[in-house]
């Protein structure tokens, strides 16, 4: 029964009836960013091919960087299923940098982290103007939104000392791995519960951490909503500035389209880079 629960939980019950219509209409949006933004393709920051992100570069001076982790359970999708993300983000000073990653199960979620790592350098020297250290923002969503914490829990010398990165927006997380052992998802994850503890973000954050917006949204299954309201706890227990936004009328894909103009999302970044600049 518990097995049929979390397959629910993190599965089944965030299938929604609308999916198709939706990814339609990220696919227009794709179409439409790419030809009104000016973009660099596959700048390669390791020998794997899937090491490799996009940019779409600020219409005018650009203010900061904002890095940005595709979802799909460490195991699927692509940098150029959401470009749409970049477009109001553009036009609003950032240049936005679009990474992929090696994926499960060729890899372990450890390898990822170790791979966007050096991705994040790679990114900062690429983008970051000599006469204006730019601030840095990892936003994620999905398994990129556990990606951007552990990014964060993992180097925070080096975020302090080089990547100059202010803050982060993790998007309808998985910050506890443990319930996805029983999933069908582990079928290329391979995750035993050691593996997980150790990839459970929730489980060692610390004091001396950058600003979060957590965001989840309103028609995802409690579990979703659960794991965001709790990461955000913990994120504050340990004395770190943190909110936690449920988006109305959103669901685990719909909610990408805060990133359009007067977007929620889009308005916290703002918020971030106003309050840590």
């Amino acid at each position: 029964m518990e097995e049929n629960k979390f397959e629910n939980d993190y599965v089944i019950g965030q299938k929604n009836a609308n999916y198709n219509q939706v990814m339609d209409r990220i696919e227009e949006l794709n179409r439409l960013v790419l030809i009104n933004k000016e973009w660099k393709k596959n700048i390669y920051y390791g020998f794997h091919a899937r090491e490799c992100f996009d940019v779409c570069y600020a219409v005018g001076k650009a203010k900061a960087i904002l890095v940005y982790l595709h979802a799909g359970y460490w195991q699927s999708r692509d940098k150029n299923q959401f470009y749409f993300i970049a477009d109001h983000l553009a036009e609003l000073g950032y240049h936005i940098a679009i990474m992929n990653y090696p994926l499960c199960p060729e890899v372990s979620i450890e390898k990822i982290r170790t791979s966007l790592s050096y991705g994040l350098l790679t990114v900062k020297t690429y983008l970051n103007d000599p006469s204006n250290n730019l601030p840095m923002y990892i936003c994620g969503h999905s398994a990129g939104a556990h990606l951007t914490t552990e990014l964060v829990l993992n180097a925070k010398e080096i975020i302090k000392d080089q990547l100059n990165i202010k803050g982060i927006i993790p998007i309808s997380g998985i910050y506890d791995l443990e319930p996805l052992i029983s999933t069908s998802l582990n079928i290329k994850i391979k995750l035993n519960q050691i593996q997980a503890r150790n990839n459970s973000p929730i489980l060692r954050v610390s004091k001396d951490l950058v600003p979060a917006e957590f965001f989840v949204g309103n028609h995802e299954t409690q579990a979703f909503i659960q794991q965001s309201q709790e990461m955000k706890d913990q994120w504050e227990l340990k004395g770190n500035a943190a909110n936690f936004t449920i988006l109305k009328n959103s669901d685990h894909f719909s909610l990408l389209f805060h990133f359009l103009e007067d977007g929620e999302i889009v308005e916290s970044i703002e918020r971030l880079y106003n309050s840590t600049t």
